[in-house]
């Protein structure tokens, strides 16, 4: 628990510590009108929890994984920008000695919030996310092997760096995925925590 609190104050206070650096260099030029693309690649800390049929709680802990995302959006002024896009990631790791894979989607719409109009932004979002699970333990009684999705929902925040048309970024994402009971599996969810570099094309 300690690990994953640092992993997570860590990121936040250097997205604080540069966005505060950026304003204090008072760096301009974020004018946003129009569409907009984004791109983003980073690494993640996800885990995966649920209950199988033997009531056992299954927990993969944490598992680092690149993750990538693309979106479209539309910018409606310099302050407020929105996007509809996906983002996921994949992992192989050992599950209680088996070999297993985690296969994350998310479909997302996500409204940016710059509150200066220049580079700091937060983020909140709303959409559905899939995971696909796979367990090949020894016994095929005790495989474990789904598809399914739920509700997903996603925060963040970061800072861009204008120039020209385009502008690069850190950022910090939370995303939950709740696929709640299903079959013999219950009380299954993902969370990702995500530190990523962010590209946003903005065509005034």
């Amino acid at each position: 628990m300690t690990r994953l609190c640092l992993r997570i104050i860590l990121p936040v206070l250097m997205l604080l510590l540069v966005a505060g650096s950026a304003l204090a260099l008072d760096l301009g030029g974020h004018d946003r009108d129009g569409m907009v693309i984004g791109l983003t690649l980073g690494h993640g800390w996800n885990s995966v929890q649920l209950t199988d049929g033997q009531g056992d709680n299954r927990d993969t802990g944490d598992m680092s994984a690149f993750t990538g995302a693309f979106k479209l959006g539309w910018a409606r002024s310099d302050k407020l920008v929105g996007f509809v896009g996906i983002s996921g990631w994949k992992r192989s790791f050992y599950q209680n000695i088996a070999p297993a894979s985690a296969t994350n989607f998310n479909f997302l719409a996500e409204i940016y919030f710059y509150p200066t109009g220049q580079g700091m932004w937060v983020k909140g979002g709303i959409g559905s996310g899939s995971l696909d699970f796979y367990v090949n333990t020894a016994l095929v009684e005790d495989r474990i092997q789904f598809k399914e999705g739920g509700f997903t929902y996603t925060v963040g925040a970061g800072y861009e760096f204008r120039a020209g048309a385009a502008a690069l970024g850190i950022g910090y994402d939370y995303t939950k995925v709740d696929m709640g009971d299903f079959g013999e599996v219950t009380g299954a969810n993902v969370v990702n925590h995500v530190l990523a570099m962010t590209i946003h094309w903005y065509q005034d």
